[in-house]
C-alpha cells in the first residue's frame, strides 16, 4: 500500500471521543495542475521561523515538479545549544483549505491557511547539498504529502486531526512502526502566524504516531492523548524508536 494511500475523509462520521471522521476515495486523475501562485506567504513564514530559531544554517529542498501547490521543505541546522533540526513547509498556504461547512463562517476563515513543521534529532543524516539518503527522507516525504493533501481532497487539516496510513495503518517507512500522524499546534508563536494582510496562518506540528495512539485519540479525544504524551514524556523531537505510548489500547473502533 502506498504512502498515506487510502485515507479517512469525506463521509462525515463522529468517533466516541467526538472527533469527526471523513473517508476519501482516490480522486479522478486530472493530470498535472500547475500552481497558479507560488510562495504567497513564504517570505513571512521564513522570517517567522528565523525569529524563533535565529542564527541557524539553512537549506531549502525545492520541489521540482508541483501539482496544485508548490511545496518546499525548509531545513534549519542544529546548533550547539539546540541539537535538533527544524523542518517546515512553505506553499501549503498558497491556497486556502476547505474547513468543514458546519463550522461558523467567522471561525472557518481562521482555519483556511496552514503550514507544517517538525523537529528531527541532531544526528539525522541530512546534508547541506544533494538529496537526503532514502532512510532519511521519509519525514520529508510525509510533510510534502500532508501539505498537498487538503488541496487534493478539498478538505482541511488542523489541531487534533489524525491521519492513518491506509486502513491497515501501514508503517510510514520500513524502519519505523508509526502507522500515521497526529497534528498538534497552539496559539503561541510556534502555533500561528498573523500575516501582513491580516490572515491567520496555523503552524501544525506533525507527530508520527502508532495505530493505538491514533485510535486512543479517536475514542477519548485529543486532550486525553496529549495528556498521556505529556505524562509519559514524549519529546517534541522525532524519536523513530520511541515506544508506543498507547500500547495498552486494544479496542477496535473501525472495521
Amino acid at each position: 500500500m502506498g504512502f498515506l494511500d487510502k485515507l479517512f475523509g469525506k463521509k462525515r462520521e463522529v468517533t466516541p471521543g467526538g472527533s469527526p471522521i471523513y473517508r476519501y476515495e482516490t480522486p479522478e486523475d486530472q493530470g498535472l495542475r500547475t500552481p497558479k501562485e507560488s510562495g504567497v506567504y513564504a517570505r513571512e513564514v521564513e522570517a517567522h521561523f528565523e525569529s524563533l530559531f535565529p542564527g541557524r544554517e539553512r537549506r531549502v529542498l525545492h520541489e521540482i515538479v508541483s501539482d496544485l501547490v508548490h511545496i518546499d521543505v525548509h531545513v534549519m541546522w542544529p546548533t550547539q545549544e539546540q541539537n535538533f533540526f527544524v523542518l517546515y513547509t512553505t506553499g501549503m498556504s498558497d491556497l486556502s483549505m476547505t474547513p468543514d461547512p458546519s463550522i461558523p463562517p467567522e471561525d472557518r476563515k481562521a482555519l483556511e491557511l496552514a503550514e507544517l513543521f517538525l523537529f528531527l534529532p541532531g544526528d539525522w543524516p541530512l546534508s547541506k547539498e544533494g538529496m537526503p539518503p532514502r532512510e532519511a527522507y521519509w519525514p520529508i516525504q510525509m510533510m510534502k504529502v500532508m501539505a498537498r493533501f487538503p488541496h487534493q481532497y478539498h478538505t482541511w487539516l488542523g489541531y487534533g486531526h489524525t491521519m492513518p496510513n491506509g486502513p491497515g495503518y501501514t508503517p510510514l517507512d520500513d524502519s519505523v512502526g508509526f502507522g500515521g500522524v497526529v497534528f498538534s499546534g497552539g496559539d503561541g508563536p510556534l502555533g500561528r502566524l498573523d500575516t501582513e494582510d491580516g490572515r491567520r496562518l496555523s503552524l501544525l506540528h506533525l507527530i508520527p504516531a502508532y495505530k493505538e495512539e491514533i485510535e486512543f485519540k479517536l475514542k477519548y479525544g485529543m486532550g486525553e492523548l496529549m495528556k498521556r504524551f505529556q505524562e509519559k514524556g514524549i519529546s517534541l523531537i522525532l524519536d523513530p524508536s520511541r515506544p508506543n505510548l498507547c500500547a495498552d489500547f486494544t479496542e477496535v473502533l473501525d472495521s
